[in-house]
C-alpha cells in the first residue's frame, strides 16, 4: 500500500509539473501574440482560435518533416557529428519559413476579420511585417536551440549504440579465441605427461602436481584481456620449469629476473603459447639443446627467441598458437607482432602494451605528478567549455538584440533569451568555479574538511 501510495503521489506530481509548464507556456505564447505580432484587441477566446491553430498547424509540418527525413538524418549523423551544425542550420531555415507562414495568416486573419481593416497592402510596408518577421525570428531562435541540442543527444546515442555493438563483437571475438587456448594447452600437457609416465612416474607425479598449478592460473587468466608483464614471465618460467621436468639438460631458458616497464601488459597466455611452439616444431637432444631467450626491448616489445633444430611435421598441422596471440593482439592494438626466421633462430617480438591515460603536452614528468596532470587537464577542459559557452551567449544574443532594435523596439523581447539564457550561464560559471550563491567558494571542500577532522577527533577521544 505504501508503495502504491508513494508512486500516486509520483504520478500526482508529474501530472501538476506538466499542467504547470503547460499554463507557463500558454502565459507567455499570449504575451508572444499580443506584443511581439501585435495582434492588437487580442480577447481570450480568439486567442485560444490562434494558439489551436498555429499548434496544430506546427505539430502536423513538425510530425511530417520527421517522419519524412529522420532517417537520412540519422544517416548522416551517423556519417560525421560535424553535420549537427548543418542540419540545424537547414532546420531553421525550415522553421523560418513555417513559422512566418502561420503568423503571416494569423495576422492577416486578424487584421480583416478581428479589426475589420480591408486594406491588404498594409501587412507588408509598415510595423505589421516587421512584427511577423519579429515574432518568426524569435520563436526560430528558441526551437532552433532545442533541435540543436536534440541533434546533439541522437549523434552521442548512435555513437554509444555502434560503439557497444563494436564492443560486442570484439568481445565475442576475443571470448572465442581465448576458449581456443583450454583444449590446446591441456591437449599439449597430456602429452607431456604421457611421455613422462613412460620413462618416469615420479617426475610424472610432480609434473601433475605443477600441472594443477599451472592451470589454475590459466582459469585466473581467463576472463582477462590483459595481464601484467610480471605475472606472464614469472609463469612463463614455471611453465619452462616443468618443460624441463622432462627434456632435462636438452632444454635451457634465460629470461629476465626484472620487468624495466613499469605497468607493461601482455596477452595473457602469449609466453606458453610460443613456448609449446618452441617443443612442437624442434627437436631436443643433450648434444644440440633448446635455448630459450626472452629479452624486454626498449622499443616497447618483448623478445622470444630460441635456435633452431627443426622436426618434420605433417602438413596441415599449422597450430593455433602464434595465429592466435596474432588476432588477440589485433582486437587490442595496431602495434603488430613481429616474426622473424633466420637460417639459426626463431624470433618472435609482441607488444608491450600500456594504459594511454591523457595526451600530455608536458614530458618528464614524475609518476606522483601523472593524476595531478590528469585532473589539471580536466579543469582546463572545464574552463575551455565554459569560455565557449560565454562566447557563443554574448555573439548570440548580441544580434538577437540588434535584430529586435532594427526590426522593432517597443518590445525588446531579445531581454527574455537574454536573461533565461543568462540564468544558465551563471550556474555553469558557479560549476566551474566551485562557487555557491549562499554557501561562498570551496564550500563542499571545506565541509569535508570538517566532517574529515571530526572524525579523527571522534576516533582520538576512543583511544
Amino acid at each position: 500500500m505504501e508503495v502504491e501510495n508513494t508512486n500516486k503521489k509520483e504520478y500526482r506530481g508529474k501530472e501538476s509539473a506538466k499542467l504547470f509548464k503547460l499554463f507557463l507556456l500558454t502565459l507567455l505564447t499570449y504575451v508572444l501574440f499580443k506584443k511581439v505580432l501585435k495582434l492588437y484587441g487580442l480577447d481570450f477566446p480568439t486567442f485560444i482560435g490562434y494558439l489551436v491553430f498555429f499548434g496544430g498547424s506546427f505539430m502536423l509540418v513538425h510530425s511530417f518533416l520527421v517522419k519524412k527525413f529522420y532517417t537520412d538524418i540519422e544517416q548522416l549523423l551517423r556519417a560525421d557529428e560535424k553535420n549537427v551544425n548543418k542540419l540545424t542550420l537547414y532546420c531553421g531555415i525550415t522553421l523560418f519559413a513555417v513559422f512566418f507562414m502561420l503568423s503571416f495568416i494569423i495576422k492577416l486573419f486578424h487584421l480583416l476579420f478581428i479589426l475589420e481593416d480591408q486594406r491588404i497592402q498594409i501587412i507588408l510596408f509598415n510595423e505589421h511585417f516587421r512584427a511577423i518577421c519579429s515574432f518568426s525570428f524569435l520563436l526560430t531562435i528558441v526551437y532552433t536551440i532545442y533541435i540543436y541540442t536534440r541533434l546533439n543527444a541522437l549523434a552521442k546515442n548512435q555513437q554509444i549504440v555502434e560503439q557497444k555493438v563494436i564492443t560486442g563483437n570484439v568481445s565475442a571475438q576475443f571470448e572465442s579465441l581465448k576458449n581456443q587456448l583450454d583444449p590446446h594447452f591441456l591437449f599439449n600437457s597430456l602429452n607431456v605427461l604421457g611421455a613422462l609416465i613412460e620413462e618416469d612416474q615420479d617426475k610424472a607425479i610432480l609434473f601433475n602436481q605443477s600441472l594443477s598449478r599451472t592451470y589454475r592460473y590459466i582459469l585466473d587468466q581467463k576472463n582477462k584481456e590483459l595481464v601484467p608483464l610480471e605475472e606472464e614471465l614469472a609463469f612463463a618460467r614455471t611453465y619452462i620449469e616443468l618443460l624441463q621436468m622432462r627434456f632435462e639438460d636438452s632444454l635451457t631458458f634465460d629470461f629476465p629476473e626484472s620487468v624495466k616497464q613499469e605497468g607493461g601488459k601482455v596477452v595473457p597466455l602469449s609466453l606458453q603459447l610460443l613456448l609449446e611452439n618452441v617443443i612442437k616444431h624442434n627437436k631436443a637432444t643433450s648434444a644440440k639443446p633448446i635455448h630459450i631467450t626472452i629479452v624486454e626491448q626498449a622499443d616497447g616489445y618483448l623478445k622470444i627467441q630460441n635456435n633452431l633444430s627443426k622436426k618434420e611435421l605433417r602438413e596441415g598441422r599449422k597450430g593455433i598458437g602464434l595465429e592466435n596471440i596474432a588476432s588477440r593482439y589485433a582486437l587490442l592494438t595496431a602495434k603488430p607482432i613481429k616474426v622473424e626466421e633466420s637460417s639459426d633462430f626463431f624470433t618472435v617480438q609482441i607488444p608491450i602494451l600500456t594504459k594511454k591515460i591523457e595526451h600530455m603536452r608536458i614530458i618528464d614528468v614524475q609518476e606522483d605528478e601523472q593524476d595531478l596532470l590528469i585532473e589539471a587537464k580536466k579543469k582546463v577542459a572545464e574552463y575551455k567549455r565554459f569560455y565557449s559557452h560565454l562566447t557563443t551567449y554574448l555573439l548570440v544574443n548580441t544580434f538577437l538584440i540588434m535584430m529586435n532594435i532594427l526590426t522593432d523596439a517597443t518590445f525588446m523581447w531579445s531581454l527574455i533569451p537574454l536573461f533565461a539564457w543568462g540564468i544558465g550561464l551563471g550556474s555553469h560559471a558557479m560549476k566551474v568555479y566551485n562557487y555557491s550563491f549562499f554557501l561562498g567558494k570551496d564550500w563542499e571542500d571545506k565541509k569535508m574538511r570538517e566532517y574529515v577532522e571530526d572524525r579523527k577527533n571522534d576516533k582520538s577521544n576512543w583511544q
